[in-house]
């Protein structure tokens, strides 16, 4: 709208003193190279960090696979703490996403897993319980990949570089002069728009863990939140079939 309105203006006011030429040609490709550039490069580290939710889920369930495994092979071996204490890491997980909460829950719930880690150890497994350690170690390396995403620019230099570009180009559009202004009128504000929209969708992509409700390109968390309710309901129906009272839900935590 205030695009439209300037251009209207330039017009009215017989401001429109540019020219199409080779160099402003070169303007418009010299923006839509960086822009691309900038689009190809976030758009990669956004899959890249679209898995990483997915990969937290595989090492949880991994865990809770070693848990079960060691459940049916030892009768004295009880698998429910371990799997309480898993619901408790995803949910210290999701807190910290989502709620914006400390990263400090997450590393004491990672602590704890030793104490059921011994447990496993000393009923002589000790595969399971190297397995486990490794899905362990796995998801410390994913919360620190998060972590440097979420608080690290790696763009910021560049995108002074591109809103020079860009703002040039608007002005350029502007300013610049055709023989029917409404063609100019429509074309202008539709490459204003376009680069408007890809800057904003850069900056989008370059933040995939904001959870601000100011994005709509966050990475999608909800298999944490399956895995987490499936394992609570499993903690909860073990209770249930040995008399034991059920735990607490860590959702409503």
């Amino acid at each position: 709208m205030l695009f439209g309105l300037a251009k209207i203006a330039t017009h009215q006011f017989n401001w429109e003193f540019w020219v199409f030429d080779s160099l402003t040609g070169t303007l418009f490709a010299a923006a839509s190279f960086i822009v691309a550039f900038m689009l190809s490069g976030t758009l990669r580290d956004y899959t890249t960090s679209a898995y990483i939710p997915i990969e937290i889920v595989n090492a949880i369930a991994a865990i809770e696979d070693a848990n079960q495994l060691a459940a049916q092979t030892h009768a004295e071996y009880d698998a429910q703490p371990l799997t309480i204490e898993l619901t408790i890491l995803i949910q210290a997980i999701l807190a910290w996403l989502q709620a914006g909460q400390s990263a400090a829950p997450i590393e004491a719930a990672l602590e704890k897993l030793n104490s059921h880690f011994s447990r496993l150890l000393a009923s002589g497994d000790v595969p399971v319980v190297s397995r486990a350690q490794g899905e362990q170690a796995k998801i410390r390396l994913l919360i620190d990949r998060i972590r440097q995403i979420r608080d690290t620019d790696f763009l910021k230099p560049a995108y002074a570089l591109l809103e020079i570009f860009l703002v040039g180009a608007a002005l350029t559009l502007i300013l610049i002069k055709t023989t029917s202004f409404i063609q100019n009128l429509v074309v202008s504000a539709l490459l204003f728009t376009a680069f408007a929209y890809l800057l904003q969708l850069i900056r989008d992509l370059d933040n995939p863990f904001q959870y601000e409700g100011c994005s709509n390109l966050d990475v999608d968390l909800t298999v944490l939140g399956e895995l987490r309710d499936r394992l609570t309901a499993q903690a909860q129906q073990h209770a249930v079939d040995n008399g034991h009272p059920q735990p607490q839900n860590p959702s409503d935590v």
